[in-house]
């Protein structure tokens, strides 16, 4: 004859009880809450880029580089005959550019025309819509490994790795406005960012 299931406080081991079921439900809750924190931290974290870029308000996703809006999303305004805005012959040398050089950056994230050629045709994306500027620059952020520091919400690592990509962000030393890592990480967490 087999033992039946031990028998401890009048519960047997054989099935789960209560306490298991409470401690499946608490890591799944975990799971979903820490899933949750890195879908806010990745979205803040663009909310940060927005910031020194001048782009946070929801226009930000039509904005030109020096201001002007675009209002067709279909392509990249570059690609659809607008021909850049000029930059003064400091901004070009800090670029390593000659002087008269004009930037095509444009969108939420100020993405060039060379850049978005190359991002778009990896990504397979068919369009400038706000959706396709974020994956592009999650892209890009990925690229240069930060990913895992934004989502694990390690901003001053993550902006280390991606400053070169964006003039505006703490240290790029472009020689343009940057933003404080303390107005990014205001911004990050003002977004629903989780800070490590």
């Amino acid at each position: 004859m087999r033992p039946g299931p031990r028998v401890i406080d009048g519960e047997s081991d054989a099935a789960p009880d209560l306490e298991d079921y409470g401690q499946q439900v608490i890591a799944l809750a975990d799971a979903y809450t820490d899933e949750y924190s890195m879908d806010n931290n990745k979205a803040a974290f663009l909310m940060g880029i927005r910031l020194g870029e001048g782009t946070l308000p929801e226009t930000g996703y039509s904005t030109l580089m020096g201001g002007g809006q675009f209002d067709n999303f279909a392509t990249h305004p570059a690609l659809a005959g607008w021909r850049g805005t000029p930059l003064s012959d400091a901004m070009c040398a800090n670029a390593s550019f000659g002087p008269g050089c004009v930037s095509t950056a444009a969108g939420a994230y100020q993405i060039n025309k060379p850049t978005w050629n190359r991002v778009a045709a990896k990504l397979g994306l068919a369009d400038f819509t706000p959706e396709s500027q974020d994956a592009a620059a999650w892209f890009l952020i990925e690229e240069k490994g930060a990913a895992a520091d934004v989502l694990a919400g390690r901003t001053a690592e993550a902006v280390a790795k991606v400053r070169k990509i964006w003039a505006s962000l703490p240290g790029a030393g472009y020689g343009q406005h940057e933003v404080s890592l303390t107005a990014f990480n205001n911004v990050f967490v003002q977004s629903g960012g989780v800070l490590a």
